[in-house]
C-alpha cells in the first residue's frame, strides 16, 4: 500500500508475520559491458559528455540564432566546472541509485524540461529548439547507460514473475495511459495555477529581458495540460512503474513482525518513520530524487546561462517545478492506494 502503515492495519501485519513468504532476492541489473568495474562510471561520464558535445554542436546550427539573445557567455571557471560537475552528479544519482536507460532517461526528460520550458514560453524560442535540446540530454544519458548497464525487470516485458510484481499491471497499455495522463494533468493544475496568480509578478520582478509574458497571461488549463503529455509518461515511468513492480524485501518482513507491546522506543519510532512497503519506500526514494535533481537542475541552469535571472528568481522558477514533481508523486501513492494490487 501506498499509505503509511497506521494502527488500523497491525492486525493485518500480524497475519502477514504468520504467512509472509520470505523475501525474493532480486537479481542485480545486469552489467552488458566487459568493462571492470572501477572503469564503467568514469567511461559512462566521459561517454555521455562526448556525445553531448557532438551532438549540441551537430544541432546548434538549428537553434543558435533563438538562444543567441539569451544565453549568456560562461567567462568564469566556476561556472563551467559547476554545469560539469551537476552533469557528473547527476550521471552518478543514476548510476549508484541502480537506475537503468529508461529511468535516467525519464528523470533527464523531466528535470531538463523546466529550462527549455522558460525559454519557449517567455523567451521566444522555437519549440524545435527546445525538443531539439531536449533529444540531445535525454539521448546522451541513455545511450552511455545502454551500453553499460541492461534494462531493469520493471522494464523488460518478458521479465520472470519472481522479479518483478504485478506483471500484469505492468504491461497494461491503458493503466499506462491513465497514469501518464493523471501525471500531465498533475503538472498542468500546478504550472497553471502558478500562471493565475503568482508567477507573471514574479517574472517581470526577477528576470530581465522576458520577450512575451502571453504566455501566462492566455493560457488556458487544457492546452497547458496536452503540453505535458510527454512529461506524464515520463513521471509514470519513472515513478509510478518502478514503484508498482517492486517486490516485498527483507524489510518488510520486518515490518509486518512488528508488535507494539514488545517494541523497544527506537524501533516504534523507526517503525513509524519508514515502516512502509517496499513500493511505497521505491516511490518515496524516486520522488525526492526528482524534486531534488528538477530543482538544482532548473536552478542552476537558469541562474548561470540565461542573461538577466537572478539568484531568487531562479530558485523561484525551479521551486514550481520541484512543487509540482512532488504533487505528481502524491498523485501516483493516492492511485497505488487499492485493493487487489499487490506490494
Amino acid at each position: 500500500m501506498f499509505n503509511p502503515y497506521g494502527a488500523k492495519i497491525m492486525a493485518k501485519r500480524k497475519q502477514m508475520a504468520d504467512t509472509a513468504p520470505e523475501a525474493v532476492p532480486i537479481p542485480p541489473l545486469k552489467q552488458p559491458s566487459k568493462l571492470p568495474n572501477v572503469l564503467r562510471f568514469p567511461t559512462l561520464v566521459i561517454t555521455s559528455m562526448f556525445v553531448s558535445m557532438a551532438m549540441y554542436s551537430f544541432t546548434s546550427q538549428f537553434g543558435a540564432g533563438d538562444l543567441a539573445g539569451v544565453n549568456r557567455r560562461l567567462d568564469e571557471w566556476w561556472e563551467i566546472i559547476g554545469l560539469l560537475a551537476w552533469k557528473a552528479t547527476e550521471l552518478g544519482i543514476g548510476w549508484w541509485g541502480e537506475y537503468d536507460g529508461h529511468d535516467l532517461a525519464s528523470l533527464t526528460m523531466l528535470s531538463h524540461m523546466p529550462y527549455l520550458y522558460l525559454l519557449t514560453t517567455f523567451y521566444a524560442v522555437r519549440p524545435t529548439t527546445m525538443w531539439l535540446g531536449l533529444f540531445v540530454d535525454v539521448a546522451s544519458t541513455y545511450l552511455p547507460f545502454t551500453l553499460l548497464r541492461d534494462s531493469s525487470p520493471v522494464h523488460r516485458s518478458e521479465a520472470k514473475k519472481y522479479e518483478v510484481a504485478n506483471r500484469s499491471i505492468l504491461n497494461d497499455l491503458n493503466i499506462k495511459l491513465y497514469t501518464s495522463f493523471l501525471a500531465a494533468a498533475l503538472y498542468g493544475i500546478v504550472i497553471y495555477g502558478s500562471f493565475r496568480s503568482w508567477l507573471p509578478g514574479f517574472l517581470i520582478v526577477h528576470f530581465e529581458g522576458l520577450k512575451d509574458l502571453s504566455g501566462a497571461y492566455e493560457a488556458a488549463l487544457p492546452g497547458v495540460t496536452t503540453g505535458f503529455l510527454i512529461s506524464g509518461y515520463s513521471a509514470q515511468n519513472f515513478l509510478f512503474m518502478p514503484a508498482l513492480g517492486a517486490k516485498p524485501d527483507a524489510h518488510d518482513i520486518q515490518m509486518a513482525e512488528f508488535d507494539p507491546e514488545t517494541a523497544t522506543l527506537s524501533q516504534t519510532i523507526w517503525y513509524n518513520v519508514w515502516g512502509y512497503s517496499k513500493r511505497s519506500r521505491t516511490l518515496i526514494k524516486r520522488t525526492v530524487t526528482l524534486v531534488l535533481v528538477s530543482a538544482m537542475q532548473t536552478g542552476l541552469r537558469t541562474f548561470i546561462t540565461i542573461k538577466g535571472v537572478d539568484l531568487v528568481g531562479a530558485a523561484g522558477w525551479a521551486a514550481m517545478w520541484a512543487i509540482a514533481a512532488t504533487v505528481v508523486g502524491s498523485g501516483f501513492w493516492w492511485v497505488g492506494d487499492v485493493e487487489g494490487v499487490s506490494n
